[in-house]
């Protein structure tokens, strides 16, 4: 009787919400770090000056409160660009822009080191994998009259 009362409690529980299941998910960056903002159109002509390329980036959040790792993470395009990161994790709370020209990498901005544009400026699709390959967020846009969007 003992051990069929406690088998029902752990069910309760577990329907609940309030024992949860051990995973690997507090390690990983899924669900935490998500595509925040991609901005597409960098002001002005595209020359393709590395500070204008800058001026082009992506924008990933960590919405939850301790540090997510990307290492290894990668950032592509609708057509294949993609950007991988080194060793590096994300602080709980904070905000990481990947860059599309040249730069420094610090903890709050990323450089992809290229010479020319990534991000369509009227439509295209960001798409973030953690180290292992696993799809953790897309964001898409399609507005040319814009420079860029929220995810």
């Amino acid at each position: 009787m003992n051990k069929i009362l406690r088998t029902v409690l752990v069910a309760s529980l577990l329907a609940a919400g309030m024992i949860a299941a051990q995973s690997s998910a507090p390690a990983s960056a899924a669900y935490c770090v998500s595509i925040y903002r991609i901005y597409y159109n960098s002001p002005g002509t595209d020359t393709g000056s590395n500070t204008s390329l800058n001026a082009e980036w992506i924008q990933l959040h960590n919405k939850c409160s301790t540090a997510r790792s990307l290492t290894n993470a990668k950032i592509k395009d609708y057509v294949g660009h993609t950007y991988t990161f080194g060793s590096y994790a994300l602080g709980g709370g904070k905000y990481v822009k990947v860059h599309t020209g040249k730069g420094t990498n610090t903890t709050t901005d990323r450089y992809q080191g290229r010479s020319w544009y990534v991000w369509n400026n009227d439509k295209d699709t960001a798409y973030l994998y953690n180290g292992s390959g696993t799809l953790l967020d897309k964001c898409s846009y399609n507005n040319r009259n814009a420079s860029s969007i929220y995810c």
